[in-house]
């Protein structure tokens, strides 16, 4: 990721909806596993009487709800290799930016949308990428098929991409939106700073940018509602949703092999300050190896 130092003051991490992941074909349901789906649907449907008219308009809804479903989840993706060269290039800045560790258990992030656990598909931890020749829905498990819910069906075209990512070893959370801790929003004039409500404190970063949270842990699940009452397209341009790590799962940072040396003294002063990282977080410097094409890594005191 980039060197930001903000992010040691509030340590967020991006919910990015699947519509703005960087391969095209990332959690887009095929209309092969979309039809394979249906069928199993409709017949349920038909065994239960429906109509012809009544049956038309079932795959309809279902049709858009498959192709739509995850639209409402957010990736958050990491990596089991921290050393590639070509996600340091791409990822990090081309490295002047960062790679973190983080300690991936049920308490890596804390989870307020009781539709979480309900729905299925969010984990609490991590699910590994499977990597693949073909789009999914051509060989679908069957659990993905035959069930009344979308979970499997849904996870299935989340954690599914092509061979040519596989060097990304990815793992990733796939958590709702409703799920966010913190709103970055670009609004359109500031008349945001005069919102302040007993629930929610809004506070300006630069220009029209704002940052929105709940004022107590309770009331985090009304930031949807909050942003829907107060937002729309002639007061906002953009929101960006946002997880917050717990105290303890940011473990290790490493720095680029081009980051220079005040910025990793800042990045110590922003942790040692933070109300939201634990100092004992282990700093890494990358440096050029002599006579591999590889970035060691050497910890700093």
């Amino acid at each position: 990721m980039p060197l930001r130092h903000s992010f040691f003051d509030d340590p967020l991490l991006r919910l990015t909806p699947p519509l703005e992941l960087n391969d095209p074909f990332d959690s887009k349901p095929t209309k092969e596993g979309i039809g394979k789906k249906i069928k199993f649907l409709l017949d349920e449907a038909s065994e239960n009487g429906n109509s012809h008219t009544d049956t038309l308009n079932l795959k309809s809804i279902y049709e858009k709800d498959l192709r739509n479903g995850l639209n409402e989840f957010g990736v958050i993706s990491l990596t089991e290799d921290p050393y590639n060269l070509v996600m340091w290039s791409h990822y990090a800045a081309q490295h002047k930016g960062i790679v973190i560790s983080v300690r991936c258990n049920s308490s890596t992030f804390e989870y307020h949308d009781t539709l979480t656990e309900k729905c299925g598909i969010s984990k609490k931890v991590p699910q590994r990428v499977t990597y693949t020749d073909r789009r999914p829905g051509f060989e679908m498990p069957e659990e993905t098929i035959y069930e009344y819910f979308e979970q499997n069906f849904f996870s299935h075209f989340a954690m599914s991409k092509s061979n040519d990512w596989s060097y990304e070893k990815e793992h990733r959370y796939l958590i709702r939106l409703s799920e966010a801790d913190v709103a970055i929003i670009n609004a359109r004039s500031d008349e945001w700073a005069n919102i302040q409500t007993d629930d929610f404190k809004v506070t300006h970063l630069e220009d029209l940018k704002f940052k929105v949270e709940a004022k107590e842990s309770s009331k985090r699940c009304l930031l949807p509602a909050f942003l829907a009452l107060n937002g729309g397209a002639r007061y906002v341009k953009d929101v960006t949703l946002y997880k917050r790590l717990s105290r303890n799962a940011l473990v290790g940072v490493y720095f680029g092999c081009r980051v220079a040396d005040h910025k990793i003294g800042q990045v110590r002063a922003n942790i040692e300050r933070s109300q939201y990282i634990e100092d004992s977080v282990k700093l890494y410097r990358g440096v050029v190896s002599q006579d591999r094409f590889e970035i060691d890594f050497q910890r700093l005191k």
